[in-house]
């Protein structure tokens, strides 16, 4: 109903018409539902205890019998195939090649860095040098590094 003498004034909207809800109702509402979904999410995100099963760490630690084999095309005065401060390649003929021997190594799931040292006698073209280690029940795993001069010093990396 327009009032006489006020334009574009209308009688306000009735009580229930306006009402929406009422707030603090609704904040609880929200709360509470905020509170049901904390504890599965605290649950699933929750840093736990890590506990190391026994059995991993005697695994890891175990040594598993391997043949390496080294290749090469100009022998090399001395080769050094190093795991854990450990030469693999100990007392090994390097007069033919492929040399080879039996070692232990240590296998683990993340991979095994070996660091491998070579030397030549001077005036030795670049040449190859191929290490093939088989251990004990897994596949054969090689690598080849090409020396620069009459050394050769490599970090490998063997994945089983």
């Amino acid at each position: 109903m327009i009032v006489p003498g006020f334009a574009g004034i209308e009688d306000p909207p009735s009580q229930q018409a306006a009402m929406r809800g009422f707030p603090p109702i609704q904040i609880f509402l929200i709360a509470l539902a905020f509170g049901v979904l904390a504890f599965p999410l605290a649950r699933l995100t929750g840093g736990g205890e890590v506990v190391m099963s026994a059995n991993l760490e005697s695994a890891a630690a175990a040594e598993t019998p391997a043949y390496v084999r080294v290749r090469f095309a100009h022998p090399p005065q001395s080769v050094r195939l190093m795991q854990s401060g450990r030469d693999l390649l100990a007392g090994v003929d390097l007069s033919a090649s492929p040399a080879e021997t039996e070692a232990g190594i240590r296998i683990s799931p993340d991979g095994d860095e070996l660091q491998l040292d070579a030397e030549w006698p001077e005036g030795t073209p670049d040449t190859a040098l191929t290490i093939e280690i088989e251990p004990d029940g897994r596949e054969t795993r090689e690598q080849t590094r090409w020396s620069t001069g009459s050394t050769l010093s490599e970090l490998l990396l063997f994945q089983w």
